[in-house]
């Protein structure tokens, strides 16, 4: 199985509106859970244009075959002072969890980060997600500190570590 990544195009929201709805349902490691993405076709095809407008914000897909089997981006800042960093997302179908699919993603995205001026990617992570943990610090990821009680989910709290990469 050989992963392919493109970046998103608008003809891409259907795709991604389903897959959000479904990794949602896959784990509760996501801000969402299962049928939890709110946008609409339309909503996401203006994110996808907004995201190619913006130097220092990306979209990737990662497909299998056919299969969207992972979606990762960074979210640049828009205001001056703070131009030079963004946000990370990365997420994975279940199914292909462990078969380092994230580490080619957060490839693509350190790649994308260091030919766009982009001097720190920060992200927050579920404290209790070691797996995902362990993929950013094999990156260079740093713990910058927690939030507590960031997550409720099923009436239990649980605390956020947040992480950042500087390039």
């Amino acid at each position: 199985m050989e992963l392919f990544v493109s970046e998103a195009e608008v003809e891409d929201a259907d795709m991604l509106i389903d897959y959000f709805n479904q990794v949602g349902g896959e784990s509760d490691f996501l801000t969402y859970g299962l049928n939890e993405c709110k946008m609409n076709v339309l909503s996401e095809m203006e994110l996808i244009e907004e995201m190619h407008e913006q130097e220092q914000s990306c979209l990737f897909l990662g497909f299998i075959d056919d299969e969207l089997v992972s979606v990762a981006s960074l979210i640049g800042e828009t205001q001056t002072r703070m131009s030079h960093t963004c946000e990370l997302g990365i997420s994975v179908k279940k199914d292909y969890w462990h078969m380092s699919i994230g580490s080619s993603m957060m490839e693509e995205l350190i790649l994308y980060a260091k030919e766009h001026q982009i001097d720190v990617i920060y992200l927050e992570v579920r404290s209790d997600n070691m797996s995902a943990m362990g993929l950013y610090k094999k990156f260079g990821f740093i713990e910058t500190g927690k939030m507590p009680k960031r997550f409720k989910i099923d009436n239990h709290y649980y605390d956020a570590t947040m992480m950042a990469l500087t390039l």
